[in-house]
């Protein structure tokens, strides 16, 4: 195996720690864009823009919105593209594009390319090609990538933009390490945004994203290939949302495709599409639409909330007649937390054999007890905007919590009485304008503020602390990584780089830290033990201590004994190979110590 790189701890290992956890955390991880700053993927032309059409004169706008045609795997089949009426066509695409400089990986490169033709590099990085090349480019900053010429015998095809850091194992290592550590405290990933679930075109199997297509930007969403790869890779629980349009043999594939290919130890939460209830999202209209269609009555949201039940208990079914062997399935009723009228209502709708003639059971009912919703909202119609402080605008919200918390309790009162545990699929702080706030300047500057103020660390903690004091299921924060802006400031973090973000030290002081407790060190060996070369590019490693070394063995990060080859090259020298990607433990004699070397 060549050019992977581990990260490997040592640890004093407690193997029940997963199991028992007090605290179940999942993340919802952000939409795949070119100007995400979560760097899912260490080639960063999965996150490039789709193909932007223009001129090949360059005379004319930025982009034509000339469709060129296109291969299976997203290229153009020749350019310049003549299609007969419309001049000839060039295209680009965008890649780690409007990022803060702080999180740009500067740096060298690798551009890989097939086929016959020239592509043109400009912005962050310059330069004009001949194809098919293999080359370090240096970049600082957003990128365009130019196909000038595409010969039409041999077109260009497999374009590749690896991080610098992982030129020579992006092949092997297909997500990032910032990436992978970042989730691996967390038990359950939510895919909804990965899928691209709001708004979802996708009806068919055959139209969904796919892991060979040059963008994983699409409308489409990320390919469930990589959503499978990574639960696998970090042994994560997956939640997946299932397209609003989706067909049965859309849902009959996926099945197929996660119980073949998913860890079997993994739990899958199953979720038809996302808020339906919520009248923002074309999902809504179009749940009605298809509801209308089945003779369904009532006004559009009844309509969404019944075709919500019956199309969740047809997807529950599928599922069911798939997974036969074991209680992995986590059945999903989704609703609105500020309205546990409307979560009882769609549980009922969901247990009446009209809608649910299989008869199929749920498992939990998710919500998303957000916390200062209307806080935004109130400053500016109290004329405070301008005069407001921050230290006022962290009080506003201490002072919404409550109302999350009667949300959360109310919505447990309807859980118990259908049986249902209580879950939560999103949550966290909104603190964010609506309308035409949206564009107040001044606002957004002081909403961004607060969210970056550490007195909000506390606050989280509270927000969370009640959560599971109360509740205690599983807890999904929205999102992990994204820049804050008018629209809202979402993410744990910002970037990789902002560590001190009040609300990811919140995660890591009062969820983490519980989580991890019974994975910390112990008592250290007498003497000192090291590890090298600690990453590994070729997954080899040599552990050397100042003591006998009498017992050692390799664990995955949800403390499962690895089979790992490895032998004693003398009493205080051990060499080990391990040949899977990843974050493991390993054990030497019963007191090891903590050692990090990244």
């Amino acid at each position: 195996m060549k050019s992977t790189i581990f990260f490997l701890f040592i640890f004093s290992l407690s193997l029940h720690v997963f199991s028992q956890n007090s605290k179940p955390i999942a993340i919802n991880i952000s939409s795949v864009h070119d100007y995400s700053t979560e760097l899912a993927f260490t080639d960063a032309f999965k996150q490039c823009r789709e193909w932007i059409s223009f001129n090949a004169d360059n005379s004319g706008p930025w982009e034509t919105g000339i469709e060129v045609e296109l291969n299976e795997n997203g290229y153009p089949l020749q350019i310049p593209y003549d299609n007969g009426i419309d001049p000839p066509q060039k295209v680009r695409t965008l890649l780690l594009w409007d990022l803060p400089e702080e999180s740009f990986p500067e740096g060298y490169f690798r551009l890989r390319v097939k086929g016959t033709g020239t592509i043109r590099l400009r912005f962050g990085a310059n330069g004009i090609f001949q194809t098919p090349i293999d080359t370090l480019i240096y970049a600082n900053a957003g990128i365009a990538i130019e196909i000038d010429y595409s010969a039409a015998n041999n077109p260009i095809t497999g374009i590749q933009f690896a991080l610098p850091a992982y030129t020579d194992n992006y092949l092997q290592q297909i997500f990032t390490t910032e990436f992978t550590e970042f989730l691996s405290d967390f038990q359950c990933i939510r895919y909804m945004d990965w899928l691209r679930t709001n708004f979802s075109p996708v009806v068919s199997w055959e139209e969904r994203g796919m892991p060979n297509f040059y963008t994983q930007t699409t409308a489409a969403g990320a390919a469930l290939e990589y959503v499978v790869m990574l639960s696998n890779l970090l042994q994560k629980d997956i939640w997946v949302c299932i397209p609003h349009k989706a067909d049965d043999n859309y849902i009959q594939q996926l099945a197929n495709m996660l119980h073949t290919t998913l860890d079997p130890s993994l739990k899958v939460y199953l979720e038809y599409s996302n808020e339906v209830w919520n009248g923002s999202f074309l999902q809504h209209q179009e749940a009605a639409a298809m509801a209308a269609d089945l003779g369904y009555t009532g006004q559009e949201w009844e309509r969404a909330w019944k075709f919500t039940a019956k199309r969740s208990a047809d997807v529950f079914n599928i599922f069911e007649n798939v997974f036969t062997d074991n209680n992995r399935l986590i059945r999903i009723i989704p609703s609105q937390a500020a309205n546990a009228w409307l979560s009882n209502q769609i549980i009922t709708y969901f247990k009446d054999p009209f809608y649910n003639p299989h008869g199929v059971q749920a498992d939990a009912l998710a919500i998303a007890p957000y916390f200062a919703g209307n806080v935004a909202n109130d400053i500016v119609d109290e004329g405070l905007v301008n005069s407001i402080t921050i230290a006022e605008i962290l009080n506003r919200m201490e002072a919404s919590l409550q109302q999350s918390f009667d949300w959360m309790q109310e919505n447990q009162t309807v859980a118990d009485n259908h049986n249902l545990r209580l879950i939560t699929y999103e949550g966290g702080q909104h603190l964010v304008g609506t309308g035409a706030n949206i564009n107040i300047d001044v606002l957004t500057e002081k909403l961004i503020a607060a969210n970056h103020h550490p007195d909000l660390q506390d606050i989280y903690c509270a927000y969370l602390e009640h959560w599971y004091a109360n509740h205690g299921d599983l807890f999904a924060h929205f999102s992990s990584h994204g820049q804050y802006s008018k629209w809202g400031s979402w993410g744990l973090k910002e970037t990789f780089q902002d560590v001190m973000n009040p609300k990811y030290l919140a995660l890591q002081n009062c969820v983490f830290e519980e989580v991890n407790a019974e994975i910390s060190p112990t008592k250290s060996m007498n003497n000192t033990l090291s590890i090298y070369p600690n990453p590994s590019q070729i997954g080899y490693f040599k552990i050397t201590a100042e003591e006998k070394i009498e017992s050692w063995s390799v664990y995955t990060i949800t403390a499962q004994q690895l089979p790992v080859k490895g032998r004693l090259i003398a009493d205080t020298e051990l060499e080990i190979n391990i040949e899977k990607p990843g974050t493991y433990f390993l054990r030497v004699n019963n007191e090891s110590r903590l050692i990090i070397n990244l």
